[in-house]
């Protein structure tokens, strides 16, 4: 594969990309794509976690951070479409995503495209805290911003803090509604089966996440499946860190 080394394609790397401890000549690398609301910032601890060979590179959506006066993305697709451009730089070794919520679907997402022929297969697709999208249908509500702070809220998508605290609502708030919003709104209708392994994880006491919902990831790939849940709610993998990443390598090993 002949890597890009156009000017947009690196700028796009430099916005959207984050690589906490660069290396030379990985082995692999695993992109880690945040929840509604969340930031690159939140996966930099597992650099320590991985083999040195081993890339972590973290996603930064737009309209937090350091890209706190960028327009927040308006949907899932959306965040896929500039995200692979932006993995190209990337792609001379083995891509492995993960996806933690809203990440999840943005992986599945940027899966579909690279085996599409945007680039070359992902090596594997770890999903987190997601239900499957063909068995996830978009709110029937109107999306207003009420409606999508109530469903914030009521799913712990965030520290009630940042709805409480004017400060944190005016640096927080319109990230996580954006998200939220787009999680909500997200469709696929006709989801596309990917060649590519696939592993759902969530915490066993996240209702939505009941087996039955988790081995669904495996009717959208021809290729091995797998799940596991562990101890803890929705943000289990703040608890369960050292546990994930080590049943990450595993799989990413065999």
């Amino acid at each position: 594969m002949t890597v890009p080394t156009t000017t947009g394609t690196f700028g796009a790397s430099a916005r959207w990309l984050r690589r906490p401890r660069p290396c030379h000549d990985p082995s692999a690398r695993l992109v880690c794509l945040p929840h509604a609301g969340g930031t690159a910032s939140a996966y930099a601890p597992w650099a320590a976690r991985l083999p040195a060979r081993v890339e972590l590179i973290t996603v930064q959506y737009p309209g937090r951070q350091d890209r706190l006066a960028e327009p927040c993305a308006r949907s899932v697709p959306e965040i896929a479409d500039a995200l692979v451009p932006a993995l190209a730089p990337y792609a001379d070794r083995p891509l492995y995503l993960f996806g933690h919520s809203m990440g999840g679907l943005v992986a599945y997402e940027v899966a579909t495209r690279l085996e599409a022929g945007a680039g070359p297969d992902p090596a594997g697709l770890f999903v987190s805290g997601q239900l499957a999208p063909h068995r996830s249908m978009p709110s029937p509500e109107a999306l207003d911003d009420a409606t999508v702070e109530a469903e914030a809220r009521a799913s712990g998508w965030s520290d009630p803090m940042v709805f409480d605290h004017p400060e944190l609502r005016e640096l927080v708030l319109p990230a996580l509604l954006a998200d939220v919003r787009a999680v909500l709104s997200y469709h696929c209708g006709d989801p596309v089966r990917l060649r590519c392994p696939i592993v759902a994880y969530a915490g066993s006491g996240d209702p939505g996440d009941v087996p039955a919902e988790l081995s669904a990831w495996g009717e959208l790939t021809s290729g091995p499946a797998a799940w596991r849940r562990f101890d803890g709610d929705h943000f289990y993998l703040q608890s369960q860190e050292a546990e994930l990443i080590a049943d990450i390598l595993a799989r990413m090993s065999n």
